[in-house]
């Protein structure tokens, strides 16, 4: 599920929008499409980098649960 919610995700960023959160969280637009689009595994550090790029749209839980499961979600 959380996969077509990164899809999703994606689908609804324009190109300068995937643009800037890929050069925020050090990557490129590609990098990102892969971890979104066909659930490429990022490192822990790379899942870290994507919530902050986010603000937390995308969260290192939902990116990589094998890693993260155990985390409390914070409230907001």
């Amino acid at each position: 599920m959380a996969e077509s919610l990164h899809r999703d995700f994606w689908k609804s960023l324009s190109i300068d929008q995937r643009e800037s959160i890929a050069a925020r969280a050090g990557t490129t637009a590609e990098y990102l499409r892969q971890v979104l689009v066909y659930e490429r595994q990022p490192s822990a550090d790379m899942a870290k980098r994507l919530e902050d790029a986010t603000a937390g749209a995308l969260t290192r839980r939902g990116l990589r649960p094998d890693l993260f499961a155990d985390m409390q979600v914070a409230s907001r």
